[in-house]
């Protein structure tokens, strides 16, 4: 069985020292690609070497909404030349409302910004939405269908704004909190999203899923995206072989534009 793991975060500091290592128990586990996503300014050149270095890294170059705050005044310019200079998507970026603190309006406006070159570059976008639902659903009906497709990582909305999702192109990535024996929030929005919508990821090295009942205590790593994938096919009662062909399948077209000139996908 094939997989493609369409979220994760390869430049982290507590997993670079490792790359080989992971990428090789990947690879033992039938992981084909990876869409690792950088996160801020800083990690945009890390993830190019990685992505040059390693044929299954696809790179993701975006100011994720934890960090706008941080961003200098040419980013729009300097991810610019990222997304330019390799065959990449957009992300991570999206908007995060967990935290008060946090300037909305400003989260708002850069990922209008990044949402803008997604369309004007036709390349898919990694999205971040927490407790920001109808914040996003305003963007996106003002911004209308994305002309390429993009995705949700990690989806931890409503069963009910699936199909809102999915009419605005966009498919649902489901990590390893669907694994979690309380997670039924997730199960059943994973139960509503079509079969032709549907991705997989881990978010490593975080989010680590519930595997033989508990836990995993270790950083979690591509690796586990098999075993995700499995419980994650019991929990809707569906094949484990037919879920996850559908998830890879799904994902060939949803990076299709990073993998042109990837060889044998």
């Amino acid at each position: 069985m094939k997989f493609i793991d369409s979220h994760c975060h390869l430049h982290d500091e507590r997993v670079i020292g490792d790359t080989d290592g992971i990428l090789e128990r990947a690879e033992s586990a039938g992981i084909r690609h990876m869409a690792s996503c950088a996160t801020m300014e800083e990690n945009f050149e890390i993830t190019a070497r990685l992505s040059r270095k390693y044929h299954s890294i696809l790179p993701f170059f975006g100011i994720h909404p934890w960090f706008v705050g941080s961003r200098s005044d040419n980013w729009k310019e300097l991810l610019m030349s990222y997304l330019q200079g390799s065959q990449s998507g957009i992300g991570e970026t999206g908007l995060d409302f967990t935290n008060k603190a946090w300037d909305q309006e400003e989260q708002i406006q850069v990922f209008q910004e990044h949402l803008g070159l997604a369309k004007e570059l036709k390349l898919p976008i990694n999205i971040h939405i927490r407790k920001a639902w109808d914040t996003f659903i305003h963007i996106l009906k003002k911004t209308g269908k994305l002309s390429v497709t993009g995705m949700v990582h990690s989806y931890s909305g409503s069963a009910d704004m699936v199909s809102v999702l999915e009419k605005y192109n966009l498919y649902i990535s489901f990590s390893g909190s669907v694994t979690n024996p309380s997670a039924k929030k997730v199960v059943q929005a994973l139960k509503k999203v079509s079969k032709n919508h549907f991705v997989l990821e881990t978010d490593s090295p975080d989010i680590n899923p519930y595997l033989d009942g508990e836990k995993i205590k270790s950083l979690n790593e591509p690796e586990n995206l098999p075993a995700i994938a499995k419980i994650a096919s019991e929990r809707i009662g569906m094949d484990a072989e037919k879920f996850i062909a559908q998830a890879y399948d799904n994902s060939r077209r949803l990076f299709s534009p990073l993998l042109k000139e990837k060889e044998d996908v």
